[in-house]
């Protein structure tokens, strides 16, 4: 398995682990639920679930289509791109950066938009990956 599908997947489970324990302080404490519900959530589905789906996808696609990764490092700008994005995300959003405007609104749009860029170069990459070429056509 590649390095970066294993980071992928390794991560994945780290997110799972940071929603539910994010859930039972939900449960617990429900009047933290305004502030921590859009934390939680992005935890659980951008962390646990998107990162799961691509360690699994960039690992089996290319060998299901044989077609490599046409662009390998991009796989490392999603990594980075991903993880930086939501973590910052979810505490500039802690913080108040939704709500607030300003510095901290300002870096939460660039947070989102990082994590957006990364799942960017995953659709272009596994699109090309499932993309025949045009001698197979």
């Amino acid at each position: 398995m590649e390095i970066y599908a294993k980071r992928f997947t390794k991560m994945a489970l780290i997110y799972l682990v940071l929603g539910v324990v994010m859930g039972m302080v939900i449960g617990s404490q429900p009047e933290w639920s305004q502030r921590l519900r859009f934390v939680h959530i992005h935890l659980n589905l951008l962390g646990f679930m998107t990162m799961f789906i691509s360690g699994v996808a960039y690992h089996v696609l290319p060998r299901f289509n044989s077609r490599p990764v046409p662009w390998p490092a991009g796989v490392k700008y999603h990594f980075i791109l991903h993880n930086v994005g939501l973590l910052g995300m979810a505490t500039t959003h802690l913080a108040g950066g939704l709500w607030s405007g300003g510095i901290l609104h300002a870096a939460f749009v660039a947070f989102a938009a990082m994590t957006g860029a990364g799942l960017l170069i995953m659709a272009g990459n596994l699109y090309l990956v499932l993309t025949p070429a045009k001698e197979d056509q």
